[in-house]
């Protein structure tokens, strides 16, 4: 599979790779990046927000609290695989 890089940097992740690794509107890419072997690993993690909508009812848990505690969870994430 191929995918072409514009001029500001974009590109599409072709539909089989979505498919496999069920990739989502809002799902997060982590990029790693092995410069002796020239590739890059990729790891998806599902979109936090997604995945909490509706599961709590609890009227003080607003989007901006949501969103710290998704983007602590990411960061540690990323602590984890370095």
């Amino acid at each position: 599979m191929i995918s072409k890089v514009s001029k500001k940097g974009l590109t599409n992740i072709p539909v089989k790779v979505r498919k496999a690794l069920n990739i989502e509107e809002g799902d997060l890419l982590i990029w790693k990046v092995d410069k002796e072997q020239s590739v890059v690993i990729i790891r998806v993690v599902k979109n936090p927000i997604k995945y909490l909508r509706g599961k709590y009812n609890d009227p003080e848990l607003t989007y901006d609290k949501v969103e710290k505690i998704s983007e602590a969870l990411l960061i540690r994430e990323l602590h984890a695989n370095n």
